[in-house]
């Protein structure tokens, strides 16, 4: 199971649930605006990381249906938990916000980024088309390969690609979905 440093958390909410099956942890921003990782885990074993675009509803007490089919995906590979971290941590159902607000990226979203990466077993990429994940993308996939240690023998993972180069996002994509190489696939320059 991933451990932060208190130092990331000391100034956030952080939200933990659980029953006799799993475990749930979430850190959101006190004003609930941002929310920088949500976990689950259910058994012992290998830790997953998605980097999706931005968080809608889910947290330590509900899921959303990606964080439903991120968790199918991570237990049908032989993940013991999971962690979802985003390029944007700016709550909101409509991707479309992360166009108007002031910062939507969040203040502590690349340190629990970071965080994340140093301990995930793999990492997949999986944000989509949206633009802004086009923008944003080359900074995050950088920090990624800085601060990641075990999760980069086998590379950065996805999803498949959508038609403009970017990891396609989980939600509508079949169980039978395997991961691939998400820098294979990367023509020099992208990211």
């Amino acid at each position: 199971m991933l451990s932060l440093p208190p130092a990331l958390t000391a100034e956030h909410e952080v939200q933990e649930s659980g029953n006799l099956f799993e475990s749930a942890f979430a850190v959101l921003d006190t004003t609930g605006t941002y929310r920088y990782l949500l976990t689950r885990a259910w058994a012992p074993g290998p830790l997953v990381m998605f980097v999706m675009l931005n968080p809608s509803t889910a947290d330590a007490t509900a899921d959303d249906p990606t964080m439903r089919r991120v968790t199918r995906f991570a237990r049908s590979w032989g993940f013991g938990s999971l962690a979802v971290v985003n390029l944007f941590a700016l709550r909101a159902t409509d991707p479309a916000a992360l166009e108007t607000h002031p910062d939507p990226v969040g203040p502590a979203t690349d340190a629990f980024l970071a965080a994340t990466a140093r301990q995930a077993d793999r990492c997949v990429a999986a944000w989509g088309a949206h633009p802004a994940a086009a923008r944003r993308a080359p900074t995050v996939t950088q920090m990624l390969r800085r601060s990641a240690t075990r999760q980069y023998r086998p590379g950065l993972a996805c999803l498949g690609l959508t038609k403009g180069g970017q990891p396609r996002h989980p939600l509508y994509l079949p169980a039978t979905t395997t991961l691939t190489s998400y820098e294979e696939n990367q023509t020099p320059g992208e990211s």
